[in-house]
């Protein structure tokens, strides 16, 4: 058996787990090869959305074309919810890796899986750069507008934003893959002998030179914590400019230092919060169980409730602002994103972001649960779509033509409404993130088996007196 029951009594049954490292490698490996008919069928309904989705981009580029950027709203907003889940998950395997967190184990590789995601998240992101419109005004200046248009540049360095924003994605996306490769390496190692096809010659490709010598080890340990400290950095900068380039630069007159940092709140609790939905399929279906205990998600739920806090924080902040200054443009802009215009979609995005998960993470025995956290998760992963959708798709829609460049929104745009390619759109760019997640498992496998062996030379379960205990080595 590669693992044993998992330990413990009472409200503490299975919250730890002792994997057997001797067998692990082999049925880890036996687990990413098959093919049993609940994924075969999940790979085929995803498959079949991402083609969907294909079809709605190529519906709407035919019939809008790319000279507009209201008509593909529902479109960044996709992009958008996908870029935030994509960036912010291996961010998770980063920063418990910083913190030498012992129960992060299971989470690190399921986390740096979403590096193959972000690259299909580039190759979304280019039709996005002939939408955006460029600084300058076009048709010259006129009474009520702008030489150029309110943005994240002062001076207009050559290439922006267009080019300068391309490539602050791909400098994510590549930093994210090379995390995964240099994690994934030791694995890939193990396995370079037994893998055929496809799967052989990318681990011997990108494992061919790893022995596991002490200066391999030391050399991997640093450039992971070189690049994660290097990642960390990217992702706040490049949430930052995709927020104000992409929606507060959209409308007229918005200004506020406070959106971006609920951008990239949104994007982490969404990321954690998506983790711990893989995580929990895997120990529930996936045969996993013995792998991952409910100490992972205990601790992981204590980390998305301090964030979904911070959510409900940063909103009040951004909302206060703007309510007690009392600009018209102040105004309008309140009530296009929250009141009026996009109303109902703000009390979806405030209900499934903040109260609900707040309210079950509160609850100790289901804070304490499987299942109690990895439901937070998909209540805030609907909360963010709700959240792009009413961000983006309201961005993309309130200023059309020459507006763009007024000096502040004078009027309450009316809501944007999706069509039939909206809706293919937005349910095929979430089957293509699904389907492309649930190929790279059968490259990757589910469990960064290097770090859940150093693991169990760690941890020990032990009788004192009348008690029993897990007993916690730490290796630093």
């Amino acid at each position: 058996m590669a693992a044993t029951e998992p330990k413990g009594h009472g409200h503490h049954a299975g919250m730890w787990v002792f994997p057997d490292a001797s067998a692990m490698s082999q049925d880890v490996s036996a687990k990413t090869l098959s093919m049993p008919k609940p994924f075969t069928l999940a790979l085929m309904v995803t498959g079949a959305l991402f083609i969907l989705g294909i079809v709605g981009f190529i519906g709407r580029a035919a019939t809008d074309g790319f000279d507009e950027m209201a008509p593909w709203g529902y479109y960044m907003a996709i992009f958008s919810w996908i870029f935030m889940i994509s960036s912010a998950a291996p961010l998770a395997a980063v920063a418990f890796r910083f913190t030498k967190s012992h129960w992060r184990r299971p989470l690190s590789r399921v986390a740096e899986l979403f590096a193959v995601v972000g690259i299909l998240n580039l190759l979304m992101f280019i039709p996005m750069m002939f939408l955006l419109p460029g600084l300058g005004n076009p048709g010259g200046v006129v009474e009520g507008q702008l030489e150029l248009r309110r943005t994240i540049w002062f001076e207009g360095p050559i290439g922006a934003p267009h080019a300068w924003d391309v490539l602050a994605v791909a400098s994510l996306a590549v930093t994210s893959m090379v995390i995964l490769l240099l994690s994934a390496m030791p694995d890939m190692a193990e396995s370079r002998g037994t893998a055929t096809g496809f799967r052989g010659w990318v681990y011997n490709r990108i494992a061919g030179g790893w022995y596991g010598t002490k200066r391999q080890w030391n050399a991997q340990k640093a450039g992971l914590a070189l690049l994660g400290a290097f990642y960390f950095m990217m992702i706040i900068f490049v949430h930052f400019v995709i927020s104000s380039e992409y929606a507060q630069s959209l409308i007229p007159g918005w200004k506020d230092s406070i959106f971006p940092v609920i951008y990239s709140v949104t994007s982490i609790q969404m990321g954690l919060g998506t983790c711990l939905i893989v995580l929990f399929i895997m120990r529930r279906w996936g045969g996993y169980e013995g792998y991952v205990g409910k100490s992972t998600f205990w601790s992981a739920s204590k980390v998305m409730l301090g964030v979904t806090l911070l959510w409900a924080y940063h909103l009040f902040a951004f909302f206060i602002t703007f309510w007690y200054g009392r600009l018209e443009v102040e105004q309008n802009i309140i009530k296009y994103l929250i009141v009026e215009s996009y109303g109902i979609i703000f009390l979806l995005n405030l209900v499934f972001s903040f109260i609900a998960p707040f309210v079950l993470l509160i609850w100790n025995p289901v804070r304490r649960s499987a299942w109690g956290p990895a439901l937070a998760g998909l209540f805030a992963i609907f909360g963010g779509l709700m959240f792009s959708i009413r961000i983006f798709v309201g961005s993309a829609n309130a200023a059309k033509g020459d507006e763009i460049y007024a000096f502040f929104l004078e009027h309450v745009p009316a809501p944007a409404y999706p069509d039939v390619w909206d809706v293919f759109m937005v349910i095929g760019g979430i089957g293509a993130a699904a389907f492309v997640y649930l190929a790279s498992t059968k490259l990757f496998p589910l469990l960064s088996l290097w770090e859940v062996k150093e693991g169990t030379l760690y941890q020990k379960w032990r009788k004192f007196i009348r008690g029993e205990y897990l007993v916690l080595g730490k290796p630093e």
